[in-house]
């Protein structure tokens, strides 16, 4: 029992420095040419397709393939916030993966210190937001809702960073729940529900980390029409139960070892 429980933790280390090898080295490979594509607003539109390509390319080459509910549900025209569950690395990847029109991601502030891949952040594709200063997060919501009313959705991780409590959702920010109500846009929750297996974002030594099936629920979009802002702390608990409900629903048909991140 010892000896199988030091095999699975040795596979499952050999399958993260896998994947830090393959996400940097992809990274550092198409580096120049993201450069040029994010140096200019105009360029955009002709690095997003890259970046759909690039994700689509780790998902395969890890082992990663989507089974996916709902995807009649993507709103096919208009700006809408999608609100997902973030409990891996993977994440990002499926939704660049599955969404193909052009968005907006928001990130944490601490991404400017990425090497390299702060460069979707720090070019102004993308939107950071500094919670620790209230003069960045207004910046920060005031461009939300200039993309919104563009027409551009926007997505975000409500929980503000990977959940290290994982599978259970950590608390949800009120900031994605302020800006569809203030833009009077719909809300798109979406529940990752087995990432949190394939590789989590807890410990890098003892989260859980193989290859597998990553099944995602596309929820029916919810409006925020005549709602106001003292709607935002109701709609961010109804907005939780619905993309918690799926995970739980999984949880209670696995192996009690399994239910929970090792």
């Amino acid at each position: 029992m010892i000896m199988m429980k030091y095999l699975f933790f040795s596979i499952q280390l050999i399958y993260k420095i896998y994947y830090l090898i393959l996400f940097s080295g992809l990274l550092l490979v198409t580096f120049p040419v993201y450069y040029f594509l994010l140096s200019q607003p105009g360029r955009y539109k002709y690095a997003f397709p890259m970046m759909r390509y690039h994700a689509f390319l780790i998902l395969v080459l890890t082992g990663v393939f989507m089974k996916v509910k709902g995807k009649n549900n993507i709103p096919s025209t208009g700006a809408f916030v999608l609100c997902s569950n973030h409990s891996s690395f993977v994440d990002t990847w499926c939704i660049y993966s599955l969404f193909k029109r052009y968005f907006v991601f928001t990130g944490k502030k601490e991404i400017e210190k990425w090497p390299l891949f702060h460069i979707f952040y720090t070019s102004g594709m993308n939107i950071m937001v500094d919670r620790s200063s209230l003069a960045s997060s207004f910046r920060a919501l005031r461009r939300m809702a200039f993309e919104l009313k563009k027409g551009i959705p926007l997505v975000i991780f409500p929980e503000g960073t990977r959940s290290k409590e994982a599978p259970t959702l950590a608390p949800f920010k009120p900031g994605a729940f302020a800006v569809a109500i203030q833009s009077q846009v719909p809300i798109l929750p979406v529940t990752f529900v087995s990432n949190w297996k394939l590789l989590g974002g807890g410990n890098f030594l003892t989260s859980s980390a193989m290859p597998g099936i990553s099944e995602v629920v596309i929820h029916a979009p919810i409006s925020t029409l005549g709602l106001t802002k003292t709607d935002v702390d109701e709609l961010s608990q109804k907005v939780r139960m619905i993309i918690q409900f799926p995970i739980d629903t999984h949880c209670v048909a696995l192996p009690q070892t399994l239910s929970r991140v090792q």
